[in-house]
């Protein structure tokens, strides 16, 4: 016999846990307690016949059949809210934008005030996107991502990275070899593991390297600004937070371009609205005149 249709509340609870990676973030803004959130899923799970998450001490990471789920759920609860929220407020919903969190406030934010003076009438929503891989909020229109598009997606390339050791000027001072940036620590995000070695030309690291690992590009730079070690800027996306902190490159000629690219995207087919249709011409202008400026 067909199993009904889950639970919407085990699809909604699911879906909070998955974007924040955390049953407990997922509690919070659910205003639901902790255990609640876990019996929700649990259920959900035994529904379904398989697990959605694994369990570890630091949060919570889907599985594929997790995944899976997600990019059919956070679609389909999206489409209902907006519908709801079209039908409680006739009138153009606003432009819900979500940006991956480094480009956001390293490059996206300290431009945005000109995209606003310029169409007031544009009503935005800026959200960050949460959880590896990047999802974004379930009622985005428009979502600015780092790596390969996924399946099921339209859209268009922004612009690459590079890769550019920073430190703070007491400490870049000092550096001038990569001998010389051993005697610090080197500060790497935890999932992008190999791109210190990637400076050291390597698939691992030198034995005596001491590394100090960090969730997200914001964290590493904040930590270097406060004398903390080496870390990595992925300019563009980091060049007003490397001014922000104080930091200065280190390592001269060692400016590595990455491997993937900043796409905006939208779900394929979907239709997009004259808001949406003006902020992807804005942001093509910005990133054109990026590319020029960093040769990406």
């Amino acid at each position: 016999m067909t199993k009904r249709i889950p639970s919407l509340n085990w699809l909604r609870v699911f879906e909070a846990a998955a974007r924040s990676g955390s049953f407990a973030r997922a509690a919070e803004s659910l205003a639901m307690s902790p255990p609640a959130v876990s019996q929700q899923i649990r259920a959900l799970e035994a529904h379904l016949g398989r697990p959605l998450f694994e369990r570890a001490a630091a949060g919570v990471k889907l599985t594929e059949a997790g995944r899976n789920l997600l990019s059919v759920v956070g679609d389909a609860l999206g489409r209902m809210e907006m519908a709801a929220a079209a039908l409680a407020a006739p009138g153009a919903p606003p432009l819900v934008v979500g940006v991956s969190m480094a480009l956001s406030v390293g490059w996206l934010v300290p431009r945005l005030h000109r995209f606003t003076s310029a169409n007031p009438d544009v009503s935005l929503e800026l959200y960050s996107l949460l959880g590896r891989p990047e999802t974004p909020p379930r009622n985005a229109t428009l979502w600015i991502a780092f790596g390969p598009p996924p399946p099921g997606t339209d859209g268009e390339t922004l612009f690459g990275e590079r890769l550019q050791p920073v430190a703070h000027p007491e400490i870049a001072g000092s550096i001038g070899t990569l001998d010389d940036a051993l005697a610090h620590r080197l500060i790497e995000v935890a999932d992008h593991r190999r791109n210190w070695a990637q400076i050291f030309g390597s698939d691992v690291l030198p034995a005596n390297a001491q590394v100090t690992y960090v969730d997200t590009t914001l964290s590493a730079l904040a930590l270097a600004g406060a004398r903390g070690g080496i870390a990595l800027a992925r300019p563009p996306a980091s060049d007003d937070l490397v001014d922000r902190y104080g930091l200065v490159p280190c390592l001269p000629g060692f400016d590595v371009r990455g491997i993937e690219e900043y796409h905006i995207l939208h779900l394929a087919g979907a239709p997009l609205d004259s808001q949406a249709r003006t902020f992807l011409s804005w942001i093509g202008a910005e990133a054109a005149e990026t590319r020029r400026k960093h040769d990406l």
